[in-house]
Parts: C-alpha cells; structure tokens; sequence
C-alpha cells in the first residue's frame, strides 16, 4: 500500500509543503493505437529536473515561479509487440522511496497521472486535522528529446514536457476548520530528464 504523504496546515494561514504522489490514478486515454512508427527506448532510471512556471500558491516557496526541484524516475515499459505498449512509471524525491503509477507511451513521449488524498495538519499541534483533507491531482505528458543508436534501435537520451499540479480542501475537511489561502492550488512545471549516469 501507498504511503501517506503529511501536509502541513496552519489554520489561520495554511501552506502545503512539496509532497511527491501517493496514490496512483489512470492516464489519459491512449488516442495513438494505430501507431506503427518504431520508438525510442524509454524505459530506465532518469534525473527529472521541474521549474515551475506558473502558481497561484504564494504561501510555499517551493512552488515560488522558478523554483526547482529534482524527482528520480524509474520508467518500465511492456514488450505488447506493437509500436506503443503500456508501462509503469515510479517517482518520487529519493530513490528509496518512490510511488508507481500506470504509464501510456504515445508517438514520441508518454503520459502518465498521480491522484490522490493530503492529510490536513495543524501546524501548531502537529496533529492530523482532518485525514485526506485535500485532493490532489498530479499529470504529465513528456516527449522524447536527442536519442542515441540508429532508427531501428534509438534509445531516448533527453526528455521534456510539462506537469500540472493541483489540490483543493475537501469539502468534509472545510466543514471542520481546514483553511488556506488559496482554497485550491495551481502548478505548471516545465520538466526536463536525463538518464541516470551509469554506475
């Protein structure tokens, strides 16, 4: 089972800290089936470097426009024999400890989403509020950048793309004196990957 990711709550004025995704959700549904073009290997261990370019969360430094942060991303993707299969993809701020998620590659890249509940804490007490007080959904859509080897048998180097972030207080945890400012919080990263160097 997932683990819980802790968010710290002032009940006056709240913050939400940097949390990586706890609890999978389905991507997008996948429109390039057809696909025959061969692809570039995806699959391995890469350094996602995300810039937010845009927030309307001023309470938390970390999601200031132009902040960065670094994830590690374990890709693995299914041998369907077909040109775009499924996969899963692991992320989080360590390597140890890290939440998977359902992955669709698309012509050039793959999506994948994270979903899920924060608990609302009293940053005073430091108990919980109230549990899942927040819903939270985190998507990405990322494509191939330079790759290495020749047509039949490229292995993607470099990725870029975007993710979007977004929470909102539910509407039990409201009733029972969750707050923050804003109620419900937008991110836009800019994403750059770079395989994770051999050894």
């Amino acid at each position: 089972m997932p683990s819980r990711r802790v968010v710290a709550l002032l009940l006056a004025s709240a913050s939400l800290v940097g949390v990586s995704a706890c609890t999978t959700g389905d991507p997008r549904p996948d429109d390039t089936a057809t696909v025959t073009t061969p692809q570039a290997d995806i699959s391995g261990e890469w350094v996602v470097t995300r810039t937010v370019t845009a927030s309307n969360d001023p309470t938390n430094p970390g999601r200031a426009v132009g902040a960065t942060s670094v994830r590690y991303v374990l890709v693995e993707r299914d041998d369907c024999g077909a040109a775009l299969c499924d996969g899963t993809v692991s992320s989080g701020a360590t390597l140890e400890d890290r939440e998977q998620t359902a992955l669709t590659q698309t012509d050039g890249g793959f999506d994948y989403a994270f979903t899920g509940g924060l608990d609302c804490m009293n940053a005073t007490t430091g108990g919980v509020l109230v549990v899942d007080g927040f819903d939270y959904e985190q998507t990405a859509t990322l494509t191939v950048g330079e790759t290495t080897g020749d047509a039949a048998s490229a292995m993607a180097a470099t990725l870029a793309g975007t993710i979007t972030y977004g929470d909102t207080i539910t509407q039990n945890a409201a009733e029972n004196g969750c707050t923050r400012d804003p109620a419900a919080v937008e991110v836009t990263y800019a994403v750059a990957a770079t395989r994770t160097p051999a050894g």
